[in-house]
């Protein structure tokens, strides 16, 4: 977490955990991660999570421990100097994968979570191991596009909420595209390896997509 020492506020877009099967199974998993998260409060840096579709149980309990804030929405609007923008994990914009919007629905419903917790770690895990191979197998089936954001779904986003930079995860594709139907510009972070990672960085002079090792 040093890379965050020093700035005022970090975002995370989800999929922060490979997975995350409940508070009561991951928190004592991931102790040590969950234990730098809240240190960073001790160096004046708030920390906002967000959900990705690995990690969307992520609780109360989680947040607590961390020290930081969690928001369940798809949608989040923050101020970047006079501006505003508009933050995703990203899952949402990628509507022409049909089966994963499905699949989504499905587990983001309160009762399926609520009686998929109500099982022992190790059914959990099972499960969530099953699901895993599946859509591993099914999107090796589905073509390169489909698995990317749809570009209606992207500006009917950005007009919804009025902002000028779209920031997003999940099609694990760093880059920055200009939006010019919007007049904006969206920024996609990368995913995490084992020996750098992409984010977006602002500052007075603007924002910036870098990497860090």
């Amino acid at each position: 977490m040093q890379f965050a020492q020093g700035h005022d506020h970090l975002y995370i877009l989800g999929d922060l955990f490979e997975y995350w099967l409940g508070d009561d199974a991951g928190l004592p998993a991931y102790q040590p991660f969950v234990q730098a998260l809240a240190s960073l409060k001790y160096h004046d840096c708030l920390v906002t999570v967000m959900l990705g579709n690995r990690d969307f149980l992520l609780g109360d309990e989680f947040a607590k421990d961390a020290a930081v804030s969690l928001v369940k929405d798809d949608e989040l609007i923050v101020q970047l100097g006079s501006s505003n923008a508009l933050l995703m994990h990203g899952d949402t914009l990628c509507t022409d994968d049909v089966d994963y919007q499905t699949f989504r629905n499905m587990v983001r419903a309160r009762d399926w979570q609520e009686n998929f917790l109500k099982q022992s770690v190790e059914t959990r895990i099972e499960q969530a191991t099953a699901m895993r191979t599946a859509s591993a197998n099914a999107s090796a089936n589905k073509g390169r596009d489909i698995m990317d954001v749809n570009a209606t779904a992207v500006s009917s986003h950005i007009n919804q909420s009025q902002c000028p930079v779209l920031i997003h995860g999940h099609t694990h594709r760093p880059a920055v595209h200009n939006v010019t139907e919007c007049n904006a510009r969206r920024y996609v972070v990368g995913d995490w390896h084992e020996d750098h990672a992409q984010f977006v960085q602002w500052t007075p002079d603007g924002l910036e997509l870098l990497e860090f090792r």
